[in-house]
């Protein structure tokens, strides 16, 4: 499996649609220093990377890496048709084996204006999840390589995010578990209504299950309690706040769900480090919104 960090996402180089006729075969090559992904319509191609080789059959792709050689293992039998699609990956990237747990790439964040890191699994070899769908992309992204409008290189850009999109690992997994979906539902009802006064006894009522249940499922997914989760939220709307209006610092606290003032300047500052009113002075000019 192909992993990708992002921020930045993957740059689209170049791509181009290919016909091999009875004989042809993929080049051989080595160290090309771009992403080379091939998604096969029609036929079957035959090449290998290091030592590992490949049959991608119609409705199949295979991800090439920027780095070692790859090349043919055997000339096509028949026309092959498929596209192929060069990019880049700024942020960085990895191959993880097939027996390798994929870790959670959560990163805490320090402030309101820092980027979140996260990753893209993608398959680097496999069937299409949706040969259509993927198809009709290949043939605008290729379409566009033409254009010269002003917004056809972010056009490019974007549809290639799709494609990559529809290629995605999480696209093809398995449904969620059910502690997935216990701690997914349990997520959606803390931050709807993180302001309020929440007990774990309103979040068993609300889900149906037991608290304790609802605790050990969000730990599996979130690695964390509900009332960790919650504090979480609240702190990030009392950012939002803090730079976009002019309430005051209790009226935030008690907005975001705090009943005492002390409480929340204490979590608060523990979380970030500084105190509300020192957050509010180094976002906004001279600590005052205008």
């Amino acid at each position: 499996m192909l992993e990708l960090f992002a921020p930045p996402l993957p740059t689209f180089v170049a791509g181009g649609e290919m016909t091999y006729r009875p004989g042809q075969c993929h080049p051989d090559r080595r160290d090309i220093g771009v992403f080379d992904l091939l998604i096969v319509m029609s036929g079957r191609l035959c090449l290998g990377e290091q030592a590992q080789p490949y049959e991608v059959a119609a409705g199949q792709f295979l991800f090439l890496y920027p780095a070692g050689r790859h090349y043919p293992t055997r000339p096509c039998t028949e026309d092959t048709r498929f596209y192929w699609f060069h990019f880049l990956a700024p942020g960085g990237w990895q191959h993880i084996d097939g027996g390798a747990e994929r870790k959670n790439g959560r990163v805490k964040r320090r402030h309101l204006f820092a980027e979140q890191p996260f990753s893209i699994y993608l398959p680097k070899y496999g069937d299409v999840p949706n040969i259509e769908a993927v198809g009709r992309l290949c043939e605008q992204l290729v379409r566009s390589m033409g254009e010269t409008a002003f917004f056809a290189e972010w056009r490019r850009h974007l549809v290639f995010q799709q494609l990559l999109q529809e290629l995605c690992a999480d696209r093809a997994a398995e449904p969620p578990s059910h502690a997935a979906a216990v701690a997914a539902e349990a997520a959606a009802f803390l931050r709807k209504n993180y302001h309020r006064t929440i007990r774990y006894r309103d979040l068993g009522e609300a889900l149906r299950f037991h608290p304790n249940h609802i605790a050990r499922c969000m730990r599996m997914v979130y690695d964390c309690t509900p009332m960790e989760y919650l504090q979480k939220v609240r702190l990030e709307q009392a950012r939002l706040l803090l730079v976009s209006s002019d309430l005051t610092v209790e009226q935030v606290a008690e907005r975001c769900g705090f009943s005492q003032l002390a409480y929340f300047s204490r979590i608060f500052k523990r979380r970030e480090g500084m105190s509300p009113t020192e957050f509010r002075r180094r976002f906004t000019k001279d600590g005052m919104l205008r």
